[in-house]
C-alpha cells in the first residue's frame, strides 16, 4: 500500500538503511564530542529515534518536525566538540547522513536516498575539499596557487552540475 492511499494516522514504514546510516555516524561523533559519561551517545541514540518516531507517525501536523531532535544534536555535538580535524570530519559526515536521511522520507516514494545522492554529492564534495585541504595543505600561509586550484576547481564542477538540472531533479513527479 502506498503513502497516497494511507489513512489520515496510519504509522508509515521506518526506512532502516538510512536510519542506520544516520545513527552511526552521528553516535559516534556524539561519544567523542565531550559529554561526560557517553552522554553524547544517549543523546544521539535518542534524538534520532525521536525523529524516526515522529517521522513513523502518519500525523501529517508531528512528522514536518522529524528532523528537529536529530538537528539540535548534531548541533549540540558540533558546539561542545573540541577543534581537530578527526572532529570536524565525523561533524561532516554526521551531516552529511543526516542530508541522505531527510532525502529517505517514507511519505515519499521508494529508493529517496538513491535519487539523492546527485544532490549530496555537492556537499560531500565541498566536506571532501575542505578535508583534504586540511590534511595536504600546510599550516599557516596557504600557498595561493593550490587554493586558487580548488577555487578552479569547485566552480567548474558547480558550473557543470548548475548545467545539467536533471541530475538533481530526479523525483518522479
Amino acid at each position: 500500500m502506498d503513502s497516497s492511499h494511507r489513512r489520515p494516522g496510519a504509522i508509515r514504514s521506518v526506512r532502516p538503511v538510512s536510519l542506520a546510516l544516520l545513527l552511526v555516524p552521528l553516535t559516534t561523533f556524539g561519544y567523542v564530542s565531550g559529554f561526560s559519561y557517553g552522554m553524547g551517545a544517549a543523546i544521539a541514540v535518542a534524538a534520532v529515534a525521536l525523529g524516526a518516531g515522529l517521522r513513523a507517525t502518519g500525523r501529517r501536523s508531528l512528522s514536518p518536525y522529524a528532523p528537529v531532535p536529530v538537528l539540535l544534536a548534531l548541533a549540540a555535538f558540533a558546539v561542545h566538540a573540541p577543534v581537530g580535524l578527526g572532529f570536524e570530519f565525523l561533524a561532516g559526515l554526521s551531516a552529511l547522513a543526516f542530508l541522505v536521511w531527510l532525502a529517505d522520507d517514507p511519505a515519499r516514494p521508494q529508493r529517496g536516498a538513491l535519487r539523492s545522492l546527485p544532490t549530496v554529492a555537492v556537499p560531500a564534495l565541498a566536506l571532501a575539499i575542505a578535508w583534504s585541504s586540511a590534511l595536504f595543505l600546510p599550516a599557516g600561509a596557504v600557498p595561493l596557487g593550490v587554493a586558487g586550484g580548488l577555487l578552479a576547481l569547485t566552480l567548474a564542477l558547480v558550473a557543470f552540475l548548475v548545467g545539467r538540472p536533471t541530475l538533481f531533479d530526479r523525483e518522479e513527479a
